[in-house]
């Protein structure tokens, strides 16, 4: 796709199509992610970033499932990655055998009350 192109197109797509170009994580290097950013070592901030960054796409497949007319799916999005960062701060809580399934339900909570937040701020 033309860089050009593509910055004409649709917010969302934009997002979609960045994010796609991500690497995805194998397990041996999400765990290697994970105790860097335990040990707040010297590797801790670009570990984080690393693991927030290959878990975009678990945010935006979350978000999908709470898409409504009151809000907007980037809104959603933007509501989900804050969950995801947030699952990321608070990995001394982490024993499972994957991140995602540590995060979702960071990220669902997330977005759980940005509807909220929405549907009690209309009028």
């Amino acid at each position: 796709m033309d860089d050009a192109a593509l910055f004409d197109e649709d917010p969302l797509e934009v997002y979609l199509y960045a994010i796609s170009q991500v690497p995805p994580l194998g397990p041996d290097e999400e765990m290697s992610c994970i105790e860097h950013i335990r040990a707040e070592d010297l590797r801790a901030k670009s570990a984080a970033k690393r693991l927030v960054e290959a878990h975009l796409g678990l945010v935006v497949s979350i978000a999908e499932r709470y898409r409504s007319d009151r809000i907007n799916i980037l809104d959603l999005i933007e509501s989900g990655n804050a969950g995801l960062l947030q699952a990321v701060q608070a990995l001394r809580d982490f024993h499972h055998d994957r991140f995602a399934t540590y995060a979702t339900p960071h990220v669902e909570r997330a977005l759980a009350d940005a509807v909220h937040k929405s549907e009690s701020t209309e009028t």
